[in-house]
């Protein structure tokens, strides 16, 4: 299986808007890039990095950065077919946004979930995350994690 993560082109972007849809109509949610998520028209604008996993040049996940404060980055985005599920893909995708995060100088990374999300929940956990309060007012959202990357200097 030749997999391999590369950061968002132009070039990909209607396979982005439909592999997006696709992950969504499986949530039972409803892609809106011309409505509530209309960021995914300005991609490079929007984020500090938005990576896609491609097998055989098709998108099979996504993962993504965004800045949230000077120190503070925001995952976004990460999906995965489900056809590639439990296969450790979700784990590399994560990695690549927290290596990129640390590399960056960020000193932690916010997230937001539901609870329903079960999987993506006990990855960020597996991964270090833990629950914080409320962060945004992202309506959907009932779960918010952090993940330290550097811890204050005493």
């Amino acid at each position: 299986m030749d997999i391999c993560i590369v950061p968002y082109q132009e070039s990909l972007r209607q396979q982005v808007f439909d592999f997006t849809s696709n992950c969504f109509n499986e949530l039972g949610k409803r892609f809106e890039p011309c409505g509530r998520h209309s960021f995914y028209t300005i991609i490079p604008q929007y984020f500090v990095q938005f990576w896609c996993m491609l097998s055989g040049g098709d998108i099979i996940g996504t993962v993504a950065l965004k800045r949230h404060e000077d120190d503070t980055a925001e995952l976004k985005a990460l999906y995965l077919a489900k056809e590639f599920r439990s296969k450790g893909l979700g784990t590399r995708l994560l990695n690549k946004a927290v290596d990129y995060a640390r590399e960056s100088g960020y000193k932690r990374i916010v997230l937001d979930s539901m609870s329903q999300y079960t999987a993506a929940i006990s990855l960020y956990n597996k991964s270090g995350f833990r629950q914080i309060d409320r962060f945004n007012d992202n309506i959907h959202a009932d779960i918010f994690m952090e993940l330290i990357l550097k811890e204050e200097q005493l």
